[in-house]
């Protein structure tokens, strides 16, 4: 069945500036001939402000503060012209949006797509995640919670693995991802020499793996949607992905459309047997049919031929760059902590090891997080919540600069031994016997295990994403497109009559069924559970998916209820943006009844007599600390005194409007 296009504005960052979007986009639409538009999407920096306090929840500078004009929607002064989603970022309201993260309204006609989620609006199927990308912070349970200590302001919107780890079941396929920071390395998809003239320094942070969020890309790899919309680096910037080693060819982009769109498919790759093709192989094919000059020979010949060119000019590459190193009189450490490329005569650490990775991409990036880790990241500042790390040195011997234990800055070493050979420590000090009596501190880790294969569902078969992010109001770029986008997802189960309203997506919900009891706050000391693998996930899966199905889609409830009420006080002029209070925590209606529809526990529930307990946890110094934004120092201004953690790591037992009293 032919589905008309939907017509959506996609818009960057929000920075509290509604009235301006919402004119401007009437404007457009009269423009371009539209009588209405269907579906606004915000791609995060909403600052969802309702009051002065929640000021103190935002990670901005007190000279930058301003209150914006979200709290008139709130409070029902005005009302959203057109439906809008939107993603968090990381200049949020974050006790606001904390309380909806299953996904709610924040005002009438406005809905806040959650930590992550997958709804449907009539036939479009959207798939979004909050936060941006810290990978120090990934692997860890959401711990903060009202009141936010200085550092947790500024760790409290960072992406978490357990939100993506639910993305990353889904095998259907979606028509729109939706994210604040750009999924990674996709600049080189579109006119990255463009984008790096324009925009000092995004070139360095992509040769060293800091620009963009990895958790993203995967979740993209994953779902492989027809669209993905960001924001956060407020420019203009469009590309397209192709997936399962695809060869494209330029078209004509169409009216109004980025020219980076302008690319279709033309025929899939069939590898042989045990052959995996190199980036650089396909961009070679894409490149070679664009340009009319294809390579003769069969698509197996020509990857097979270009590969075989990339392996000669990696390793040419590789032994210039050590032979350069070698004249500078530098040396490589043999250590797998902390590795770094250090001055022999003076033991400095000259040229960090991203450096070296993005000269020689056959050696893997320290600093490029490992999504199948379980170790902190490298990356930013060190992680509250240290892990333990193996504790190593090398064998001794000449010519190469000492040692370094559990990440040290070498600044004691000496000059040791074979850069190819590593010894534990225990081993050289101590025997068998003793060894065993040892804490489990010293013992050798265990061995990684492999990371599991990452196979594409049949029933998900895009093979271009095309990907948009945009400015902010009143910037240098174009900060909102209209698009007429058509959808590409299953249609057999969605209403093609408008209008369209959000509805609940059945995959989704059994998904965060699933995975419910996992879901851990306000414990900085618990830990995350392990992830378990798709193959024992999918089976529960499906199993609850056959409960939505009989006590969700059968009983005509899977209409997102219009059930936005308001959770906290109304702005008032009398207070004072610059130097807001902390405020307390407060139940959300929202949150409790999308808890008793699955019948799951409303964690994010606590009585009276807790959230008083855990507000008055903070010293007034404390607290006048954390109502800055300017304080970026993480570990600064530790908060003293209870933490009401008995409460907060397990929520309040019980369903429905029980729970939100």
């Amino acid at each position: 069945m032919s589905v008309p296009g939907i017509r959506v504005v996609t818009v960057g960052c929000g920075h509290g500036q509604l009235h301006q979007i919402y004119e401007d986009i009437g404007h457009a639409a009269a423009e371009r001939g539209w009588d209405n538009v269907d579906l606004v999407i915000i791609g995060g920096d909403f600052q969802a402000l309702r009051n002065t306090d929640d000021a103190a929840c935002l990670s901005v500078p007190s000279k930058y503060r301003k209150m914006g004009d979200y709290h008139e929607y709130y409070s029902g002064q005005r009302q959203a012209p057109y439906l809008t989603i939107f993603c968090g970022g990381n200049h949020e309201a974050s006790n606001h949006l904390f309380e909806l993260y299953h996904g709610g309204w924040v005002a009438h006609n406005i809905y806040y797509m959650g930590a992550a989620n997958v709804i449907r609006f009539g036939p479009l199927r959207i798939a979004g995640m909050s936060g941006i990308w810290k990978g120090y912070d990934y692997r860890k349970p959401h711990y903060e919670r009202i009141p936010y200590r200085p550092e947790d302001l500024h760790s409290v919107f960072h992406v978490r693995e357990l939100d993506v780890r639910k993305l990353l079941q889904v095998r259907t396929q979606v028509d729109i991802g939706l994210s604040h920071d750009w999924p990674r390395q996709i600049e080189y998809y579109g006119d990255h020499k463009k984008l790096f003239r324009k925009k000092r320094g995004f070139e360095e942070d992509s040769q060293h793996g800091r620009l963009g969020n990895a958790a993203a890309r995967e979740v993209l790899d994953r779902l492989r949607p027809a669209y993905w919309f960001a924001a956060h680096l407020h420019t203009e910037f469009a590309a397209a992905i192709p997936h399962d080693n695809v060869l494209t060819k330029k078209v004509n982009a169409g009216r109004d459309l980025p020219a980076h769109w302008g690319v279709e498919v033309v025929e899939p790759i069939t590898l042989p047997e045990n052959v995996k093709p190199s980036p650089i192989a396909e961009t070679f094919n894409k490149a070679s049919l664009e340009n009319g000059n294809a390579a003769q020979g069969s698509t197996a010949e020509r990857i097979a031929a270009w590969g075989e060119f990339e392996e000669k000019d990696i390793r040419t590459r590789e032994q210039q760059f050590l032979d350069t190193m070698h004249r500078m009189n530098y040396v490589r450490p043999a250590t797998t902590v902390d590795v770094t490329w250090k001055k022999a005569s003076s033991g400095e650490c000259a040229v960090e090891q991203d450096s070296l990775d993005y000269a020689n991409k056959r050696v893997k990036n320290d600093d490029e997080i490992d999504l199948d880790s379980d170790n902190d990241s490298a990356q930013g500042s060190p992680s509250p919540v240290n892990q333990p790390e193996s504790l190593s040195v090398p064998a001794k011997d000449e010519g190469v600069s000492g040692h370094t234990i559990n990440g040290g800055d070498g600044a004691d070493d000496e000059p040791s031994g074979n850069e190819d050979r590593e010894m534990p420590l225990v081993d050289q000090a101590v025997s068998e016997n003793l060894r065993t009596k040892l804490p489990a501190a010293f013992a050798p880790p265990p061995p990684k295990e492999s990371p599991r294969p990452k196979v594409t569902p049949a029933a998900i078969k895009n093979k271009l994403t095309k990907f948009l992010a945009l400015d902010k109001p009143n910037n240098h770029d174009r900060y909102f497109r209209l698009l007429d986008l058509a959808p590409i997802s299953d249609q057999t189960a969605t209403s093609h009559c408008p209008p369209y309203r959000l509805q609940y997506d059945k995959e989704w919900l059994a998904i965060t069924r699933v995975f419910a009891e996992d879901l851990v706050l306000g414990d900085q000391s618990s830990k995350v559970s392990a992830d378990l693998g798709e193959e024992a996930y999918l089976p529960r899966i499906q199993e609850e998916e056959k409960w939505v199905e009989e006590n969700i889609e059968k009983k005509g409830m899977m209409n997102i209820p219009f059930n936005f009420t308001r959770s906290a006080p109304r702005f008032t002029p009398q207070g004072d943006i610059q130097h807001p209070t902390m405020p307390m925590e407060y139940p959300n209606l929202q949150t409790g009844e999308f808890c008793e529809l699955l019948q799951i526990e409303n964690k994010f529930y606590l009585n009276e007599e807790q959230r008083f307990v855990n507000y008055q946890s903070v010293p007034p110094a404390q607290m006048a600390s954390a109502e800055g934004g300017d304080d970026h120092r993480r570990g600064s201004g530790r908060r003293g005194g209870h933490r009401g953690r008995g409460h907060r790591g397990r929520g309040h037992r019980g369903y429905g409007r029980r729970t939100t009293h």
